[in-house]
């Protein structure tokens, strides 16, 4: 008799198909949030030579696009190589986070109004990890019927 499907933590089903495109999305968000963070002190220090003044939310904004992709880049790591459930939980969470502050930037007139583009990538990876194939996957419990 087979013992593998009463063994705790031992799934039957292999690794669901999305966790590969999830991980390179999770990726792209890493190298997304650098690049936004460098953007966003790069146009502060070229506004404030032209004589405008920023407070410290654009210091305090790249910090957090810098944190942020790192806490991605470690997070997609553990994703692929490892069933661990806080970093599939890290990473939902900065996803929410950065649906907030679009909503914040896209309702603050000074800060460009709508100018900015729908944060997808987040949306998506916010879809695929609440997926319950995924949930099951990474909290390593059996698939729900």
């Amino acid at each position: 008799m087979d013992n593998i499907g009463s063994q705790p933590g031992v799934l039957q089903e292999g690794k669901p198909s999305s966790v590969t495109w999830t991980v390179v999305l999770i990726w792209v968000q890493a190298v997304t949030s650098v690049f936004g963070g460098w953007l966003v002190f790069s146009l502060a220090l070229e506004a404030g030579s032209r004589g405008r003044e920023f407070g410290d939310w654009v210091f305090l904004l790249t910090y957090a696009h810098m944190l942020a992709a790192a806490l991605f880049a470690v997070c997609a790591v553990l994703l692929i190589g490892r069933r661990l459930a806080w970093p599939r939980y890290t990473v939902i969470v900065l996803n929410l986070l950065m649906l907030a502050s679009w909503g914040a930037v896209l309702f603050d007139g000074e800060a460009g109004g709508g100018a900015t583009m729908p944060p997808l990538i987040s949306l998506i990876v916010l879809f695929l990890l609440s997926r319950r194939e995924m949930a099951c996957w990474y909290d390593n419990s059996p698939p729900r019927r």
